[in-house]
Order: structure tokens, then C-alpha cells, then sequence
């Protein structure tokens, strides 16, 4: 009924009751649906507030190959996508044991933490948690951190070359703040992926990120060597 049309982006849907009544089929079947478009970016549910239809048409599965480096930014221009990442926190931090471990840096070296909320066509798809040596975001303003790749500017300014980096992903379920920021439902499925990233004097960066589950497909290839 979305997809046709027959119920506008918008709208605001009837009780579970109502509309197990109207359709002739149990809440649970009711509750269940809901559910499912819920999770595919279809419908909106908020205590006190009903379901709310957001889309009439499924968003689209982004397929995010591990063969090769990748940055949000990069990704998002390829598929022409207008992305933005809004800055909801800059804050310096003294390095502690577990960082200078992470970033190959002595114990209390000036860090910087960049949480960015990235988007694409106003989409909400990434919190982003990164760690970063003081001396390389240093000179990074606000323009360059909402619209374009940390990586490109770091070698624009600093001359550091980006290598390479390793991921670790696992399944989780999102917090309701979380979810509230990524305009997701609380408890649906996401990835939390932490990188570190180096450059070719060592790790430069270690992030946490938290991706929406119901818009990310991650592949990879698996060639096949010889016994």
C-alpha cells in the first residue's frame, strides 16, 4: 500500500488494533510487518508519536567491498550521492597507555577525537568515532570535516600518504541515542567497525563506526590459491 501509493510518505498509520482489523490479519502479523519496514527505512515508530511513513520506496542496499581502501566520502561520490558529515564533537585528549599503543605514540602525546554523523542525500548512515595524532587534524577546519575525506586532506596538508588500514566488524544492536541520531529504530541490527589506518611512517588513525545494518552489505572476494 506504501509502494502504490495508497498510503503517502507522511502519513500517520493507525494502531496495531485498527489496522489488523482494516487488513484481516492478527496484531502479531500487524506488529511484525511494522517491524520490517521499520527496518527497511520505510516507516518511523516513536512512543507517543505513532508510525510515521518516511519513504515509498525501499532505500538502497549499499554494497561495500573489503577488497580494496575506502573512505565514506569516496563512496558516496561514486554513487553520486551528496554527502556531509556533521562535526558533533572536536575535543583533544591526552594519549593514555591503550592509545599510544594503538598510534605507536609516547604516553601523553595531544589526540583528537572527531565524532562525525555522515550522511548521504541528508541520509543518516555512519556515526563515526576518530582518533587522530593532534599533529596531523590540527589545521583541519570545519568545511573540510563536514565535506570532504580526512585522509585526502591530511595528505593535502601534511604530506602523510595513506596506505592501508585493517577492519575487525561484529554484529550489534543499537542504542536508542544512536538510534535517534541515525534515524533507526532502538534494538535494529548495525555493524560496529574499528579500523586503524596507517600511513607510511606507521598507524595514524584508530576509529569506531557505527553503521546502519539495514542499509550495508559488506562483500569481499575469495580467491582461490593453489594447495
Amino acid at each position: 500500500m506504501i509502494e502504490q501509493g495508497q498510503i503517502p510518505a507522511a502519513a500517520v498509520l493507525p494502531g496495531e488494533l485498527e489496522l489488523a482489523a482494516q487488513l484481516g490479519v492478527s496484531r502479531h502479523t500487524v506488529r511484525h510487518a511494522l517491524g520490517v519496514l521499520t527496518n527497511e527505512g520505510l516507516l518511523r515508530r516513536e512512543r507517543g508519536r505513532g508510525t510515521t511513513v518516511v519513504a515509498t520506496t525501499s532505500p538502497r542496499i549499499i554494497e561495500r567491498s573489503l577488497d580494496t581502501f575506502y573512505a565514506f566520502v569516496w563512496e558516496a561520490r561514486a554513487r553520486g550521492a551528496r554527502q556531509r558529515s556533521y562535526v558533533l564533537e572536536r575535543k583533544v585528549l591526552e594519549a593514555d597507555a591503550d592509545f599510544s599503543k594503538r598510534l605507536a605514540l609516547e604516553p601523553g602525546t595531544e589526540i583528537e577525537r572527531i565524532v562525525r554523523l555522515r550522511t548521504a542525500d541528508d541520509d543518516p548512515l555512519v556515526l563515526e568515532t576518530a582518533f587522530f595524532p593532534r599533529e596531523l587534524t590540527i589545521a583541519l577546519d570545519a568545511a573540510a570535516l563536514e565535506r570532504e575525506s580526512i585522509y585526502d586532506e591530511i595528505e593535502r596538508l601534511r604530506g602523510v600518504r595513506v596506505t592501508r588500514a585493517r577492519e575487525s566488524i561484529r554484529p550489534i544492536v543499537l542504542s536508542r541515542p544512536v538510534a535517534r541520531l541515525l534515524r533507526a529504530a532502538s534494538g535494529s541490527p548495525a555493524f560496529s567497525v574499528e579500523r586503524t589506518t596507517w600511513a607510511d611512517h606507521g598507524p595514524i588513525e584508530w576509529q569506531e563506526s557505527i553503521v546502519r545494518g539495514d542499509r550495508y552489505l559488506y562483500s569481499v572476494e575469495l580467491p582461490r590459491t593453489a594447495p
